[in-house]
C-alpha cells in the first residue's frame, strides 16, 4: 500500500493506494499547531493496524510548507520509509511551460499529470479548494498555465467580513438564483456566481485555445457544491489530484527507500 498526502491549506487528503488504485480516502482539517505525533494518532485511527503493517511507500503534495517536516518526520519515524515530497528533482512526465516552473504549486502539477494520465487530448482542469484554479494540458504533455481565483468559501469570508450588516451564512444552494432575502441573496451571489466565472472562464480558454472540443475536469473540495449547475458539458473526477500523485511516486519510486 502507498499513502498519498494531498496537503492544502482547509484539507489534508490521505488517499490509499492498494494494487495501483485509490482504494480509500481521508479528510483531515489543515492544522499547522498540530505535531507529527497529533498527525499520527489521527491517521493511524483511519487507516489501522492491518493496513499500517504493510505500507510500502509514501509521497507528498504540499502547499503548507510549515507542514512539510511535520509529515516528512511522521512518516519516517512511524512508519520507516522515506517519502518522496513533490517538487523540484521529480519526474512528473510532463513539459512544464511557464515562465517560472519553480512557482508551480505541487497540487496544480498533480492535477495536470493526473489530467495527462487519465484522459487523452487536451484537458482543462477545474479545481475547488481552497482557491479555485483552472488548469490547462495539452495533448503533447504540456502544462501551459491557467488561473487562480478566490475560492467559494473564501469569496465568503471576505464578503462578510468586509460588509458590516452581512452575516455568516452556510454554503448552500439557494432554489433560485433571485434570492427574496439576505441569506438567499449572499447564496446566490457566492454559489451561481462562481458557476457564472467558471462557464464564463471556459469559454475564453476555448477561445484562446482555438479549441471546442476539449475535456473538462471537476475537481476538488467545494466541486461538490457546482457540479450539478454548470451547463458545461464536464467529468467529475474527485481524485484526479491522487492519480496524479501515485502516478509520480511510480515514476520516482527508486528514490526513495526505507530508513
Amino acid at each position: 500500500m502507498i499513502l498519498l498526502f494531498d496537503i492544502g491549506n482547509t484539507n489534508i487528503v490521505l488517499g490509499l493506494s492498494v494494487n495501483e488504485k485509490i482504494y480509500k480516502t481521508f479528510r483531515y482539517v489543515t492544522n499547522s499547531k498540530l505535531t507529527e505525533d497529533d498527525y499520527f494518532q489521527k491517521i493511524n485511527a483511519s487507516i489501522g493496524d492491518e493496513f499500517t503493517q504493510n505500507i510500502e511507500g509514501a509521497i507528498i503534495s504540499s502547499v503548507v510548507p510549515q507542514l512539510d517536516h511535520i509529515f516528512v518526520n511522521m512518516i519516517e519515524k512511524y512508519y520507516k520509509i522515506k517519502p518522496l515530497v513533490v517538487g523540484p528533482g521529480l519526474k512528473s512526465g510532463l513539459q512544464i511551460k511557464l515562465e517560472n516552473p519553480k512557482q508551480l504549486g505541487a497540487d496544480l502539477l498533480c492535477d495536470a499529470v493526473g489530467a495527462y494520465i487519465k484522459y487523452s487530448g487536451t484537458t482543462i482542469i477545474i479545481d475547488m479548494g481552497t482557491a479555485t484554479k483552472i488548469l490547462v494540458v495539452t495533448k503533447n504533455k504540456e502544462f501551459i498555465g491557467g488561473v487562480i481565483c478566490a475560492g467559494i468559501r473564501g469569496s465568503l469570508d471576505s464578503l462578510i467580513s468586509t460588509t458590516s450588516k452581512l452575516s455568516r451564512t452556510a454554503i448552500e444552494v439557494p432554489n433560485t438564483v433571485i434570492g427574496n432575502e439576505t441569506t438567499t441573496c449572499i447564496q446566490s451571489g457566492i454559489v451561481y456566481g462562481h458557476v457564472a466565472m467558471i462557464e464564463g472562464l471556459i469559454k475564453k480558454f476555448k477561445n484562446e485555445l482555438g479549441l471546442d472540443n476539449v475535456n473538462i475536469i471537476l475537481t476538488g473540495g467545494y466541486a461538490k457544491v457546482i457540479k450539478d449547475l454548470l451547463e458545461i458539458d464536464c467529468i467529475y473526477d474527485e481524485n484526479i489530484l491522487l492519480d496524479g500523485l501515485f502516478y509520480i511516486y511510480q515514476k520516482n519510486k527508486n528514490l526513495t527507500n526505507k530508513s
